[in-house]
């Protein structure tokens, strides 16, 4: 599309990415990668480090992504761009006036200016045409007022960005310029949408907050209130709760499980002192030999000590075969709460069956908390039903807090998968979640409220979300870079994998381009990748290093669907000259 002047030395020139340009240099909302142009940018003071150095973010995310519970955005620059001048918040320059906006971002701005008579802003990613915005997951973030690490703030950012919609809309402009989709001619109607969206969404997060448990009314009312700018409506009533039977043994959040025979079963191994707690416990004569260990899911709190307990305890490991490649390749992921130590172990089926001691134990997928998350189904012979369900909920509901860990929406997915599996199971299962200290249970009626509050988010992220599905906007996950960090030494090439997701039900095709950095030669890669309905498309790269720096990154461009998504995903290129 044509570029067009709106005053002598500003230029608006639409696009897949619409710029907005003050002598030759391209206004930028935040340090966002994806957004960044060739020309010099005018970039908030707030992102000078990220701007002018974010080799020294790159080179301390190498270590920090592990047992990572910020959950802030990588898709920062990786190299430093030209900069045409740094702004904050009431500067003024060529015709042009900042605004603050968080909520994309802490640091987002606004541009305001005039031409005949209109007033225009250009408000970067704050919201898209149609009373829509791009996703979710890039509002997830601390709340300081609660003590809330960004791991369990749900969105949190929203508050800011719905405080920062009203700020615009109170400025009465006559068109605003998103940075992607078409200009919006009606701002009141298409902010109003998306505040009315939004406040559903979020509403309907907190009605089933598994989070009410652990930290009570007042925190759940405090943290609804400075996600949505309003309190919460009324939540689910609490789950029955039971003491757990005399031959489970609680230790931090995991469970020991003894046999009438002495041998013990221990689900997780994340508690630091669980060595010692269950060297203690054989002391004690509580059990006699540990003879299993099962792995709910891949989070640093439940597998950074359970390769030392096999080897301590001679104890078989054990863990749903979804998990597999994550628990034994932990750094090729880019996830939250990721461990340091792999864990070699005996991948179950699904639904595959085995007796151990007087228990009938059955693996099963159980994609709640996180999509990468297995549940271990306990029978005992005097007709004890239990299934240990991980961290994937609590009495007060679904532990979906945290949307980098990737939970799925529709039906067959993610927590809509989990309670099709409890109804399945019967109502004779009480659930064990080894961080809350009971056991609990699920009737009909809470079963049927929390489907009730997943398929309204369904409907609404579908509406919400410019994407051709609704999963993109809550699965940060979808375009990925496997393995996430890849090592060379010497002249060792690299083989890389891109995994799309194509969340949609119709066949996708998507277009692909490498961007390599200093050092490394594209010896070939793939340029387009297709995938059938709700499938997953693989483009695969070659890379060769050639004298690279210690750490690079390697990004990728990725087109679909008429969006185009410039250096959307990176991974971590790590190279030493032997």
């Amino acid at each position: 599309m044509l570029s067009f002047f709106l005053a002598a030395q500003i230029v608006v020139t639409p696009g897949p990415i619409n710029r907005v340009s003050v002598n030759g240099a391209v206004l930028l909302p935040a340090a966002m990668r994806d957004l960044l142009p060739s020309q010099p940018i005018v970039v908030p003071e707030a992102d000078r480090k990220l701007i002018e150095e974010p080799e020294k973010f790159w080179s301390l995310f190498r270590q920090t992504r592990f047992h990572d519970y910020a959950q802030r955005s990588t898709r920062v620059p990786i190299a430093p761009p030209s900069v045409y001048r740094f702004v904050k918040a009431g500067d003024s320059f060529g015709g042009v006036t900042v605004l603050a906006t968080p909520g994309p971002t802490d640091s987002s701005v606004s541009y305001e200016f005039q031409h005949e008579g209109k007033r225009y802003i250009a408000v970067g990613a704050l919201i898209h045409s149609g009373g829509r915005l791009l996703d979710i997951y890039s509002l997830q973030d601390a709340i300081s007022e609660t003590k809330t690490r960004g791991y369990h703030g749900f969105a949190s950012r929203a508050g800011k960005l719905i405080e920062s919609l009203r700020a615009v809309k109170a400025r009465n402009a006559d068109v605003l310029i998103p940075s992607r989709g078409p200009f919006i001619a009606n701002p009141s109607k298409d902010i109003d949408g998306l505040i009315a969206r939004m406040e559903s969404l979020l509403d309907s997060h907190f009605a089933t907050d598994a989070l009410r448990w652990y930290w009570g009314p007042e925190s759940w009312r405090t943290r609804g209130q400075l996600t949505m700018t309003r309190p919460p409506s009324e939540p689910m009533p609490m789950a029955p709760e039971k003491d757990l039977p005399p031959w489970i043994i609680a230790i931090g959040n995991s469970r020991l499980i003894v046999s009438t025979s002495g041998a013990a079963f221990l689900l997780d191994a994340g508690y630091p002192q669980i060595v010692e707690k269950l060297e203690e416990l054989q002391q004690e004569g509580r059990f006699r030999n540990l003879e299993g260990l099962w792995i709910t899911h891949y989070h640093d709190d439940h597998t950074d000590h359970a390769s030392k307990v096999a080897k301590r305890f001679q104890a078989k490991v054990y863990f749903n075969e979804s998990i597999r490649d994550i628990v034994e390749h932990p750094s090729h992921y880019r996830m939250p709460c990721l461990t340091t130590n792999p864990i070699r172990g005996d991948a179950k089926r699904e639904r595959e069956k085995w007796s151990w001691r007087e228990f009938q134990l059955t693996s099963y997928f159980f994609p709640g908390q996180t999509l990468y998350h297995g549940g271990l189904g306990v029978e005992r012979e005097d007709g004890t039903k239990l299934l240990f369900a991980g961290d994937s909920f609590t009495p007060a509901g679904t532990d979906d807090y945290c949307l980098q860990n990737r939970n799925l929406v529709h039906a067959g997915q993610g927590y809509l998968y989990c309670l099709d599996l409890i109804e399945q199971l019967g109502s004779g299962y009480w659930l064990i979640n080894q961080h809350v200290a009971p056991m609990f249970h699920f009737d009909a009626a809470r079963i049927a409220r929390m489907r009730e509050e997943l398929r309204k988010r369904e409907h609404i992220l579908t509406t919400l979300t410019p994407f051709p599905d609704a999963n993109y906007a809550v699965d940060e996950g979808w375009a990925r870079i496997y393995p996430y960090s890849a090592k060379s030494a010497g002249a060792a090439e690299v083989d890389l994998e891109l995994r799309l997701e194509n969340h949609t039900a119709a066949r996708m095709e998507f277009e692909v381009r490498w961007n390599v950095p200093s050092g490394w030669t594209l010896v070939r890669g793939d340029a387009k990748a297709q995938a059938g309905a709700r499938a997953t498309a693989i483009a695969r790269a070659r890379l060769r290093p050639n004298g690279p720096a210690e750490v690079s990154v390697v990004t990728a461009d990725v087109d679909f669907d008429g969006l185009k998504l410039p250096a959307w995903t990176e991974a971590i290129l790590e190279w030493n000259a032997r």
